[in-house]
């Protein structure tokens, strides 16, 4: 049975703390915690914690749940006590999550607005998809500046020369080739330097990515059934997912990886509006790619 409710208003120094009993009302209040693990060592199965979701909140979730209490991990998007709030304080969200934690589990008048903690492999593969996705934007954008560069100086290569300037093979010695100005030689030499590191770790993370993502094997084979997906795109499509099961509907799957734009429908008149650019977006941009992959082939 639980019997303290613990509202938790995390920051990255210090936590703020408000501690409920089974009436409802507040026996212990931490203004500044400043050794949160300390805190949770303490915690047990008659225990029941909330915090809000940002940076480091599953690690955090995963700590409590190893001590047996219960852990909720609240959308501060959607709880409108806090996210309404003309008062907001680092006081009034802790007891206002410990207030409405208590709410839920002993009188069951409202639900809680949570977020879905997903597994350790789907949260490791998550982060390597970020660092994926960060190096590609980095490689584009060396890209485009060795461009914008050549075109500063009246250069536009054929696309098979240009191939071969941003190759680590033959790209230095078409480099030499080129009539630049000293300051666009050594800018384009750095760019490429920088580019062709950034590919080969691009490259040690698609490694890393497939090794993190070998208990889904069975998975990613069923899903690379189908034409234009490859084993990377069915990584990031069940990483992003994680559980199928959550989404009643395939419209709400496809909802949450942005892929149903908004829709308004009067007078027998439909139209569509811009997709949630809240939702994942990892799936949809690798499926947009694989697409004009398909359409080019």
């Amino acid at each position: 049975m639980i019997r303290r409710f613990h509202g938790i208003d995390r920051h990255k120094n210090f936590s703020t703390i408000s501690v409920l009993d089974q009436e409802g009302k507040e026996i212990d209040f931490q203004s500044i915690c400043l050794n949160l693990k300390s805190y949770i060592d303490g915690l047990g199965p008659e225990d029941a914690v909330i915090m809000e979701a940002s940076t480091g909140t599953f690690y955090w979730a995963d700590q409590v749940e190893a001590k047996g209490a219960l852990c909720f991990i609240l959308d501060p998007y959607k709880f409108k006590i806090i996210k309404d709030s003309w008062n907001k304080t680092d006081k009034h969200d802790a007891r206002n999550m410990g207030k409405a934690l208590w709410v839920y589990l002993v009188t069951d008048e409202f639900g809680i607005p949570t977020v879905y903690k997903p597994s350790v492999l789907i949260r490791e593969l998550r982060k390597l998809f970020c660092q994926y996705a960060l190096l590609n934007r980095q490689i584009c954008m060396h890209k485009n500046n060795i461009q914008a560069i050549l075109a500063d100086n009246g250069i536009a290569l054929p696309k098979l020369e240009k191939n071969n300037l941003l190759s680590q093979k033959n790209g230095l010695s078409v480099l030499e080739k080129l009539e630049l100005s000293p300051a666009s030689r050594i800018s384009v030499n750095v760019c490429l330097e920088l580019l062709w590191k950034i590919e080969e770790a691009k490259e040690e993370i698609s490694k890393e990515i497939f090794l993190t993502g070998e208990p889904l094997q069975d998975d990613v084979n069923l899903l690379i059934t189908i034409k234009g997906i490859t084993p990377l795109t069915a990584l990031a499509f069940l990483a992003d997912i994680a559980d199928i099961n959550r989404f009643k509907t395939l419209r709400k799957m496809n909802a949450y990886l942005g892929l149903v734009p908004k829709s308004k429908n009067s007078g027998g008149k439909s139209k569509s509006g811009h997709i949630n650019r809240e939702s994942r977006k990892l799936t949809r941009t690798l499926l947009t790619q694989s697409v004009f992959h398909l359409a080019s082939s």
